[in-house]
């Protein structure tokens, strides 16, 4: 027989969500005077994807360590020391082209450390990474007020172009994409998430798979800085700000739980962010624009998640404990060499 695929509820309100938000600030977008949806042109919907990218980037290494049970809130200051030193190195060398390795390495570095301390010395991810939030966003102002704005080089200048960053985001896409559905690392990374223990037990390397998962976030977060260097042509105190709320409110919006587990999938990275980028495009195109209107926004938007994701998250514990207590009332099967009457 053919095994009945079951859609669950937070499989389908990303969905739901996406549409929603879409279909409302396209009609809201509506220009009387020209008859056009302002929200469909090409060029609102280019521009949406190149600021969405930045966000998907970095969620991309983040979702390995969601899917674990586990959370990392400094890939937004993680991207901004990445980004200050690997400039301040290509000009202090005079090696403009080692601003991108220097960028990378800092930001694998600062994953490994997190790694680090999260798998090895068992401190909780959400405290350690909110201090090193804390501590390196005052090191990046520090640096920042030494060194002043420092402009991308010339000679990375290329990075600019949409269509390198395009190409450069659907390579990133593609390889993460892989790893996380159909490597070990990405099944081994869902099975923590659903019983740290139990994955153990039947041989999980779960120290490991929490090291390369939180390396895996700190290099997309480097990557991020690249993105956000092309962006915006220079560095500056307000780099990665309020990034990894971004980051989480993508992941969570798209529909997986705060404990992570099977209802992690890559899709649903991409579901999220672009409803995020939509909501902030929208509100630009309607004239909200305003900081305070759209903090508020995102926000709310961000409590409703978590509410519908702990709803969630106790109807899984609640269905999966009524069918342990199913298995452990049905008969044991008669042996085989039982007489059967």
């Amino acid at each position: 027989m053919k095994k009945k695929r079951n859609i669950s509820f937070h499989d389908v309100v990303p969905f739901v969500a996406f549409l929603a938000i879409f279909l409302f600030f396209t009609i809201a977008s509506y220009n009387s005077r020209t008859g056009t949806f302002r929200m469909l042109t090409l060029m609102n919907l280019t521009t949406i994807l190149e600021q969405a990218m930045q966000t998907i980037v970095v969620a991309c290494g983040t979702l390995f360590v969601v899917s674990q049970g586990s959370t990392d809130l400094s890939v937004g200051v993680n991207l901004a020391l990445s980004g200050v030193v690997g400039v301040w190195v290509g000009y202090a060398t005079g090696m403009p082209y080692l601003t991108i390795p220097v960028i990378l390495l800092v930001g694998l570095l600062l994953g490994l450390f997190n790694g680090f301390i999260v798998a090895r010395l068992k401190v909780s991810s959400f405290m350690l990474t909110i201090a090193m939030l804390i501590g390196i966003r005052g090191l990046v102002n520090f640096i920042q007020t030494k060194t002043d704005v420092q402009r991308l080089p010339e000679e990375l200048g290329f990075l600019t172009n949409s269509g390198v960053k395009i190409a450069l985001f659907l390579v990133i896409l593609v390889v993460m994409a892989y790893l996380f559905e159909f490597t070990k690392l990405g099944r081994y990374s869902r099975a923590i998430g659903e019983n740290e223990n139990t994955a153990r037990f039947v041989g999980v390397p779960v120290t490991k798979m929490k090291i390369i998962a939180f390396c895996l976030s700190g290099l997309m977060a480097g990557f991020g800085a690249i993105f956000s260097l092309a962006n915006v042509g220079a560095t500056s105190q307000q780099m990665g700000s309020f990034l990894e709320m971004r980051v989480v409110m993508a992941i969570l919006l798209g529909g997986v739980l705060v404990t992570g587990g099977t209802s992690a999938r890559f899709y649903k990275i991409l579901l999220g962010s672009f409803s995020i980028q939509i909501i902030i495009n929208g509100l630009a195109l309607m004239n909200k624009s305003d900081s305070y209107i759209s903090q508020s926004v995102q926000g709310i938007l961000l409590l409703l998640i978590l509410f519908l994701s702990a709803q969630a998250g106790h109807r899984r514990k609640r269905a999966a404990s009524e069918s342990e207590a199913v298995g452990e009332t049905l008969p044991e099967p008669p042996s085989s060499g039982s007489k059967q009457y």
